[in-house]
């Protein structure tokens, strides 16, 4: 293969990209330069810093895409029956892997003070480069990333291993260019192990990131694929989701009556699918487990007292909380989207209300799910913002509730193919208005019941509005048929 077919496979990412749907770039492109010159204007005595750690991420960032995209090249077919693909696909993953280490490394040893000698700065580089490439490959690295240091720190695994790590000090101390290269060595042949030769293992696990490159997509259109998408371990974190939903199902099953709220208590699971009320809670509940656990740990780790993590915590924990109870409900409409195919043949079922009855319940019962979800996480968020003695954290529910209200009385005949710009716009809107209560209550000191009146009149002038729009439009069933 010459440099024209190695440079074609490099800059793939980039000549793939979606030219119909530049704006997600262009945004997160704004969104960065936005954040550098705020970045410049704070501290600007810090330029070189600020610069040179920017060009750090970009060059990460650069890897990242590159690693990807020869993964995805990584074919099966291709590896088994193109002659020297697999060797060049290896050979440009090092290359571009030792450029990248190099270059960030110097980035970094030139421009900031109080870093580690350029050898141990080198090796810290390189092998946070690897591990990023590797957990393109193995989804589970960026769990073990997630909880490795609690549960490390947490069952006092750095006092055992003080030791040997004493030992490894001194050997780096004695021979640190010999330690360096052998690191360096070992880290550069995991890069060539990133790439599969064709095998039965290899077709799984290219198969297996597929399934996930395309949920992730059907994602950001609204579509929630099932845990399953992950492979075993997926499989085995969803059973519980699957059993309590085919238990719920054969509950409403066995209650079936030619009745309204019978019917659209059936239809409620086919409309809404993956974010079904059942499933979505228990998300939430999980997610909450979760977050206690590593409070605990916490906790546990760094001696800190209850009062003082809820108050350093409590914003991210609230950014959290709101995220996991308000942003699933955003995504309700585009589901009718996914559902559409079913719609036709829910019409027929006995008792299903039609025509304007429809559209009351049909929107009911997204309202219904959207408000529940509101209050509850209001609810969780008012808790925390007592315990952290916070109350501004309830911006976050005030700034969502208009949105509960509104956003999902849209008429669904005349809605259009969800993309990913339907599904981040809901999300980035109730993010800005919680934001901007926010700096009202804290730099403007505008009471919080004031934000709360104004929270509550908008949400009733647009949900009356939206409600009389969706009445008087089309049968809402099947979805999209007018738009």
């Amino acid at each position: 293969m010459n440099a024209a077919t190695s440079s074609q496979m490099l800059l793939a990412f980039w000549r793939q990209r979606d030219h119909e749907a530049p704006w997600g770039r262009r945004l997160l492109l704004a969104l960065t330069l936005l954040g550098l010159g705020a970045a410049l204007y704070a501290a600007p005595g810090l330029w070189p810093t600020v610069l040179a750690g920017s060009a750090a991420l970009a060059l990460a960032a650069l890897w990242t895409a590159v690693a990807g995209s020869l993964l995805l090249q990584n074919h099966p077919h291709a590896a088994r029956f193109v002659p020297g693909h697999l060797q060049r696909l290896r050979e440009l993953a090092l290359a571009a892997w030792a450029a990248v280490t190099l270059a960030c490394t110097l980035l970094l040893w030139l421009s900031l003070s109080r870093l580690p000698p350029f050898p141990a700065l080198l090796l810290i580089v390189a092998a946070t480069l690897a591990f990023t490439a590797w957990a393109l490959r193995a989804w589970m690295l960026w769990m073990l990333l997630s909880f490795g240091p609690a549960l490390f720190f947490g069952f006092g695994l750095d006092r055992r291993l003080a030791p040997l790590w004493s030992l490894l000090r001194e050997l780096w101390a004695a021979q640190t260019a010999t330690v360096a290269a052998l690191c360096l060595l070992v880290l550069g042949w995991s890069i060539t192990r990133l790439f599969g030769n064709g095998d039965t293992a290899h077709s799984q696990g290219y198969a297996r990131r597929a399934r996930m490159r395309r949920a992730s997509r059907d994602g950001m259109m609204g579509n929630r694929a099932g845990l399953a998408t992950f492979g075993r371990p997926g499989e085995c974190l969803g059973q519980p989701f699957e059993r309590a939903a085919s238990a719920w199902l054969r509950h409403v099953l066995a209650r079936a009556r030619a009745t309204p709220a019978s019917v659209l208590q059936r239809a409620e699971i086919v409309l809404h699918g993956q974010q079904h009320w059942l499933r979505q809670g228990l998300g939430v509940l999980v997610a909450l487990a979760i977050t206690a656990l590593s409070f605990g740990l916490l906790l546990a780790m760094g001696g800190l007292g209850p009062d003082k993590a809820w108050a350093q915590g409590a914003f991210g924990m609230a950014i959290g909380v709101a995220s996991a109870g308000f942003n699933p409900s955003f995504a309700l409409p585009n589901m009718l989207w996914q559902s559409r195919r079913e719609q036709a043949l829910l019409r027929l079922l006995p008792g299903m209300p039609q025509g304007t009855a429809m559209n009351r319940g049909v929107a009911w019962l997204q309202l219904r799910h959207a408000l529940l979800a509101w209050t509850l996480t209001a609810l969780t968020l008012g808790l925390l913002a007592w315990a952290a003695d916070d109350l501004a954290l309830l911006c976050l529910a005030f700034g969502a509730l208009p949105l509960s209200a509104s956003w999902l009385l849209r008429a669904p005949a005349r809605m259009q193919a969800p993309s990913s710009w339907t599904a981040v716009l809901p999300i980035l809107a109730f993010l800005l208005l919680a934001w901007g209560m926010y700096a009202a209550n804290r730099k403007l000191d505008v009471p919080l019941a004031a934000l709360l009146g104004a929270s509550v009149v908008a949400s009733l002038v647009l949900g009356l509005w939206r409600w009389r729009v969706v009445c008087r439009a089309p049968q809402p069933l099947p979805a999209g048929r007018l738009g």
